[in-house]
């Protein structure tokens, strides 16, 4: 999977000629020099600049979400004698004392490795808390602490068995999706009743976290019979999402609804969209008239739709990965109805506890079709459609979902390298022989000593990243002067991104023709 590009601005691209040394042989681990061959010239890095406006919240009463003005490769930041590198300006600290004050300390860090001065911020959970956040739900909210929120009675999981796991929160775990594609069908219907407080006749939440910089996120409200069938790309019919990547928050409504003409003001939000390993709750707020997404309680979008249905299910879907925290439902109450669907490429024997079955086919132009199957049939033939079994409320359809305990911290992605003469020009097509080629590195990996550079071979540079502490996400640029390269030959690069504990590095590896 793409993991996601942990790659940081440049600022002032003054360029620093380095001496022609020896390139490194036999170094300890711990010892990187910077080196740099004849022909070379490395872009000089702004100094990482202090963070400025913090900001603070917390979405339980254990936890601390800050964030803060930034523009470096990343962050590192400390606390109760903890040390964490995040690569974007926001952090989430869980398993606090709810009423003890946390010192926060927050340092911007160059992708050499060299730390700001601190941004200092002090935070108590119970003082940022709201406990009001729940009480236009139904019942309890669903916490996806582990498999047991995953009960077969409430969820139908559609993902590779593999992909999903438990990760460490706080002192807790939740469920961590690690796939292409994940769908959670909630068998929780939403019924829309009289409008609320604030004017909402149903509700949906859902609280979480990206995962990568592809992270997709989507909560569709689905009309019957639509929450049977399996998911896909096509927007089903009078079925209304919110969808939510890392560039921000939208709406999306099956043109066919009803526009109302409804104006919404947003909100005044620095941020609408997803943070990679930092949670923020989401609410889809369904009005008589209009359909409004808020983000940690602030109107981010909103559509003037008017949905028809009195009844929908709420179905969630993660592309890329996530972090799923947790789900509520508000507007009449209803009650879980346990509910397997299977598909029909062989026959199937009906379940003792059945209540209703039915079978459901996907026709043209979004039509869908059920046709009733009596209760004594006893087994149901092979055929192009899919049996829906609808059990007694205290049945359990299918076994909860495998889900393996995986490691902590923000995921990162394999280095790459770039290449551009400095005309503009870029492969596959051959570069001009004269002049300069651009070459640009980004180093996804959090932790790392150093980066080394060959050409066609050639150790050409060797640069640390642990300048005043480990290395961080970021980007590094170098000139390389054409007069040291075969015309019509092509140039291979390769970068090697070297760990702390002396481990294999990761490589990246690109090639480019000189005309």
């Amino acid at each position: 999977m793409d993991r996601r590009t942990l790659a940081g601005g440049l600022g002032g691209l003054a360029l620093v000629v380095a001496a022609v040394v020896a390139l490194r042989n036999g170094d300890a681990p711990d010892t990187l020099k910077k080196e740099v061959a004849d022909g070379v010239e490395v872009v000089a890095l702004q100094e990482p600049v202090k963070p400025a406006n913090p900001r603070a919240q917390a979405l339980d009463a254990d936890a601390v979400q800050i964030a803060w003005n930034g523009s470096a490769s990343a962050y590192e930041v400390r606390w109760n004698g903890n040390e964490q590198l995040v690569p974007t300006p926001e952090v989430e600290l869980a398993g606090l004392d709810p009423e003890q004050e946390t010192q926060v300390e927050i340092r911007a860090v160059s992708a050499t490795g060299k730390r700001s001065e601190p941004l200092k911020i002090a935070a108590k959970p119970q003082d940022l808390y709201n406990g009001k956040w729940d009480d236009q739900l139904v019942g309890q909210p669903d916490k996806f602490g582990g498999p047991e929120a995953l009960d077969p009675r409430k969820w139908r999981v559609e993902a590779e068995p593999d992909c999903l796991g438990l990760r460490p929160f706080g002192p807790g775990k939740r469920i961590d999706v690690d796939c292409p594609m994940a769908a959670f069908q909630s068998n929780t219907p939403i019924r829309f009743g009289v409008p609320a407080n604030d004017g909402a006749t149903g509700r949906a939440i859902i609280s979480v976290a990206g995962a990568v910089e592809s992270s997709h996120v989507r909560l569709t409200l689905l009309p019957d019979p639509w929450q049977y069938l399996p998911e896909t790309e096509t927007q089903p019919r009078g079925a209304v999402s919110l969808d939510i990547t890392t560039q921000g928050t939208r709406i999306i409504a099956d043109p066919e609804l009803p526009r109302t003409g409804k104006q919404v003001t947003l909100g005044d939000s620095p941020m609408t969209g997803l943070v990679a390993g930092v949670r923020h709750r989401w609410e889809m707020r369904v009005l008589p008239d209009a359909v409004v997404a808020l983000r940690d309680g602030v109107v981010v979008a909103y559509e003037p739709v008017a949905i028809a249905e009195r009844v929908v299910h709420p179905r969630i879907r993660i592309e890329g990965g996530g972090f799923l925290d947790a789900f509520g439902v508000g507007g009449v109450p209803e009650r879980v109805v346990p509910t397997e669907v299977i598909p029909l490429d062989q026959d199937v024997a009906l379940p003792q506890d059945v209540v209703a079955v039915k079978l459901v086919r996907a026709g043209q132009d979004k039509q869908v079709t059920i046709t009733d199957v009596p209760l004594d049939a006893g087994r149901v033939g092979a055929q192009d459609a899919r049996l829906v079994v609808i059990r007694k409320p205290e049945s359990r359809p299918g076994a909860l979902p495998r889900l393996a305990d995986r490691p902590g911290g923000i995921k990162t992605g394999a280095p790459r390298l770039h290449v551009m003469h400095e005309d503009g020009a870029k492969p596959p097509q051959p570069l001009p022989g004269k002049g300069r080629v651009l070459v640009t590195a980004e180093v996804n990996d959090i932790g790392h000593r150093g980066i080394e550079l060959e050409l066609d071979g050639k150790r050409i540079v060797a640069l640390p990243t642990d300048e005043q502490g480990p290395g961080v996400p970021g980007r590094h640029e170098f000139w390389l002067d054409t007069e040291n390269l075969t015309p019509g030959a092509l140039a291979r690069l390769k970068l090697s991104v070297l760990p702390a504990d002396g481990g294999e590095p990761v490589i990246a590896e690109t090639v480019f023709e000189l005309g």
